[in-house]
């Protein structure tokens, strides 16, 4: 320590990472705003170490803020570009914003700097086989298994790539799952996947507790409710329609949802425009329209309705 008073290297360091300790106990005990607060008070005191800006940035993505996550990674990555942690963090925060392509490079400048993390193998698997690159993917989810044969992310990404990759490779696929739920049973990623493995293979009630297992610990887990949604369909044919299209729906999001809606309402306009000018078609024709279009809105609620009406614990 400097006898004027500043803080020599080594005690920066130190009080660098109490305060990214104390960003990150804040934010597991869900008081964001204090995150927020810590992070700033980081940066303002060692404007030019990374780790303040990194910290910052995993308080943004908390708030769903992704610009500026993105914008204060790009601020950590310019004062420590061979830190792997902060480019893949950053690649992350790409991913969110829906750029894939740079999420990849960012992954991989992760993975160029510490070669042998199974943890950002396991980040760049996930990034490819949201973007249906399954079979690159799954040797990914092999590779970080390799690394580490307790990483429990590299094995609900390996069971899953594997049962849709090799259908065939069900028991593998169930095996690797419930290995996942034995590492953290306090994951509901673990249980959704188990379930929808099961579900494949038509043992039902056991994939229904995988679901419920999941929901349990995460009522909104989108896996999981699309699982019972499944679950549903295979027993009770007449809800198929509905439930599918809310299935469709739901995995298009809002935006698409409007796309769909006012296309629709586009090629209704032409109809009644051209062949179907007359009566009684034309009224028969918005008719229908505003049914499909009203359903749209309401798929989400419906689906939620059938399935509580089959499963009274959801």
């Amino acid at each position: 320590m400097e006898n004027d008073g500043e803080l020599d290297d080594d005690a920066r360091v130190v009080v660098t990472l109490s305060a990214a300790m104390r960003v990150s106990h804040l934010l597991a005990v869900g008081q964001i705003t204090r995150a927020k607060e810590a992070a700033a008070d980081a940066i303002a005191a060692e404007p030019n170490n990374p780790l303040s800006y990194h910290a910052l940035a995993r308080v943004l993505l908390a708030q769903a803020d992704v610009p500026g996550a993105i914008a204060a990674l790009e601020q950590s990555i310019a004062l420590a570009p061979d830190w792997a942690a902060g480019w893949s963090l950053y690649a992350t925060a790409l991913f969110r914003a829906g750029r894939f392509a740079a999420a990849e490079k960012a992954v991989l400048e992760a993975l160029r700097n510490e070669p042998d993390e199974a943890g950002y193998f396991t980040q760049y698997g996930r990034i490819l086989a949201y973007c249906s690159k399954k079979e690159k993917a799954l040797e990914l989810a092999r590779r970080a298994l390799e690394l580490d044969p307790d990483d429990e992310g590299a094995h609900q990404l390996f069971a899953a790539l594997l049962h849709e990759v090799s259908p065939s490779k069900w028991q593998l696929s169930e095996e690797v799952a419930r290995r996942a739920v034995g590492l953290n049973p306090d994951d509901p990623d673990g249980y959704a996947i188990l379930g929808a493995i099961l579900l494949t293979q038509r043992r039902y009630d056991e994939a229904e507790s995988m679901f419920r297992t999941a929901l349990e610990q995460d009522p909104h887990h989108a896996l999981a409710i699309e699982g019972l949604a499944q679950l549903v369909m295979r027993q009770h044919l007449i809800y198929r329609p509905f439930l599918g299209y809310a299935l469709v729906m739901r995995r298009l999001g809002t935006p698409t949802q409007m796309l769909v809606v006012l296309s629709l309402w586009v090629m209704v306009s032409l109809l009644r425009a051209t062949i179907l000018s007359a009566e009684p078609g034309a009224t028969i024709l918005v008719a229908a329209y505003l049914a499909f279009a009203l359903y749209t809105w309401f798929a989400e609620p419906v689906m939620r309705a059938i399935l509580r009406r089959k499963y009274h614990w959801l």
